[in-house]
């Protein structure tokens, strides 16, 4: 699992979702996090391996997820849950897999 495997796979979420950007810094990949309503970045973290990168990553995949489904109105139901759980562990595959 690389670095780069990760960013192809989450590509296309990450051209999706306006709150997260992963950016390349002198000291290495940065999650970093938007708050819209500021209009400012509130948080940004050193992603100093691949699998702290993809753990971030799939916890704001699902919380994307999520979003969408309840529109930020409700708790998912144990269907929609699982429906995402399905999503985020597929995706995980994907970097993981060679």
């Amino acid at each position: 699992m690389t670095f780069e495997k990760i960013l192809d796979v989450f590509h296309d979420y990450l051209q999706q979702d306006p709150l997260y950007e992963v950016v390349q810094t002198s000291h290495g990949y940065t999650l970093m996090d938007w708050e819209p309503m500021r209009k400012e970045w509130y948080r940004a973290i050193l992603m100093d391996t691949p699998e702290k990168l993809l753990d971030a990553l799939l916890c704001a995949y699902a919380d994307f997820l999520s979003d969408r489904i309840t529109g930020s109105e409700r708790e998912l139901t144990v269907e929609e849950c699982s429906q995402v759980n399905s999503k985020c562990a597929e995706i995980k595959r994907k970097c993981i897999d060679p």
